[in-house]
């Protein structure tokens, strides 16, 4: 019976914290978004997420939502899962790459929009 109950104990503690190693998909927290200032209004346009890598996320993604003439909305998205392990104090930035083609053609201003978040404009030449 005596160990039963620190067994218990810690059983519920560990429930508490959450489901353990089950990942979940969420909004990737973006650290800042990249384009050109000025392009064709046919030619392919990489725009650059950056991101910062935390502890349990894996599987990061950006995928389209819609593109019109004027305006490329993305949606970029990262597994997580919860990890009952210290985390190293370390800041680690990547970055993810979408290439968006030149149809249709684009029109000034055409709007960059990553989660909703508007990250200017791109002037077509």
């Amino acid at each position: 019976m005596k160990k039963l109950i620190p067994a218990l104990a810690l059983a519920l503690a560990l429930a508490s914290c959450g489901t353990p190693l089950l990942p979940r998909t969420q909004p990737l927290g973006v650290a800042g978004v990249d384009f050109p200032a000025t392009i064709a209004a046919t030619d392919d346009l990489s725009v650059s997420i950056r991101y910062g890598v935390g502890c349990g996320d894996f599987d990061q993604q950006v995928a389209k939502i819609s593109r019109t003439a004027t305006d490329l909305r993305l949606n970029a998205t990262v597994k997580t899962r919860n990890v009952f392990l210290a985390c190293p104090a370390v800041y680690i930035e990547k970055t993810l790459i979408y290439t968006d083609p030149g149809t249709p053609a684009r029109t000034n201003p055409f709007e960059v929009v990553v989660n909703g978040k508007s990250y200017g404009t791109v002037t077509i030449k």
